[in-house]
């Protein structure tokens, strides 16, 4: 049984900060900027805050229900035939995102390493070892994730400061952007990004902590990933005027790119390639896991294990079915970038609200029965 493992709130926090902030390396500098134009700072601001919001909310959800996770929590306050429909769409939404991002890893290796390579080729050269590593289980990756998490954090942190001889603080001029209101309208909309703190609530069964401790776990995950998205945003902002940097597809790839330290110590983007890959190994093993927890508490199914097949070959086929990279990328900024929230966000609030309507919960046990 999946309730047997149990780990500890350091690797909780590597899960959660592995899994909302891997955007990073993708193309969501880039959209922050299209949508906050020199104030994209602030747009992952506001959002940041608003995920937070949203976090506490849903930890005080998982308060009323201690060790039980979201889609337990789902049919104890809805009931059972409206509570296994709002768990499809949280599987169909992680799905969905899983295979948004299995085509852009692999997109993002022909643009970087392999340009001659097929997509197919390289999707499923992706889902292999994502379906070996989901196999392992939520403990080998929990582990993989915290032991990965200072290198990783190492790596970033190195690529911006050496890109300090090329900063010009000057192109983060007008610190506003296009006007406060555009701004606070696309934080709130790209709220999204941090909605994927949502995998705590998913993995809550697992955590050998209070709830407290769970709520601090994810207000330390948001915030550092949050400070990380707004140096990033900053830096290449100061690197590359304002038209440049809303044309590459890799913004992370393109600062590491630009690296010149002398004749002997340049592309470092190949060092970088080995983090990105690994970096994407661990989230979308957890996608393929989240997804398959999500079904077998639905269904109260005894084993997740026998869905893994299944599900990689769902991500696979849901990569695949693009034309494109760039119509794979209308389709994250759709549904991952602006409509996203209503899934990871708003949906687990509302049954926060329902639960406090219909008194569900602790210290209201006769009512859940």
């Amino acid at each position: 049984m999946k309730n047997v493992v149990k780990f500890g709130h350091s690797e909780a926090a590597a899960i959660a900060i592995v899994f909302v902030g891997v955007k990073a390396f993708l193309g969501y500098p880039r959209v922050v900027i299209e949508l906050g134009s020199t104030a994209a700072w602030l747009v992952v601001l506001i959002s940041g805050m608003v995920g937070i919001g949203a976090w506490l909310v849903i930890s005080a959800l998982l308060a009323r229900f201690p060790g039980k996770s979201i889609m337990v929590i789902t049919e104890l306050v809805l009931g059972p035939f409206l509570g296994i429909g709002v768990n499809i769409i949280f599987f169909l939404y992680v799905m969905i995102t899983n295979g948004i991002l299995l085509r852009q890893f692999s997109e993002a290796i022909i643009l970087t390493t392999l340009p001659e390579a097929p997509i197919s080729s390289l999707t499923f050269l992706f889902i292999i070892p994502v379906w070996l590593a989901a196999y392992l289980g939520i403990e080998a990756i929990s582990r993989s994730a915290y032991i990965s998490l200072p290198f990783i954090t190492a790596g970033v942190t190195a690529v911006l400061l050496a890109l300090y001889p090329y900063w010009n603080p000057l192109m983060l001029l007008p610190l506003l952007g296009e006007g406060i209101f555009p701004t606070v309208k696309y934080g709130f909309l790209s709220s999204t990004v941090f909605g994927e703190i949502f995998i705590l609530a998913v993995l809550a069964p697992f955590f050998a902590f209070t709830q407290k401790k769970l709520k601090n776990v994810g207000l330390f995950s948001l915030g550092f990933v949050m400070v990380f998205f707004i140096l990033i945003v900053n830096v290449y902002l100061m690197v590359f005027p304002l038209p440049v940097a809303t044309e590459n597809l890799l913004p992370f790839y393109q600062l590491a790119r630009t690296i010149y330290l002398g004749r002997y110590f340049q592309r470092v983007e190949a060092v970088f390639v080995l983090f990105w890959t690994f970096t994407a190994f661990l989230r979308l093993s957890l996608g393929i896991i989240v997804a398959a927890f999500i079904l077998q508490d639905a269904f109260k199914l005894p084993y997740y294990r026998p869905l893994l097949p299944a599900l990689c070959v769902l991500a696979f086929s849901l990569a695949l079915t693009p034309a494109d990279v760039m119509q794979n990328a209308f389709i994250e900024y759709k549904i991952r970038l602006i409509y996203g929230w209503l899934f990871s966000l708003a949906l687990p609030c509302g049954i926060w609200a329902v639960a406090l309507l219909r008194r569900k919960g602790e210290g209201h046990e006769g009512e859940n029965t």
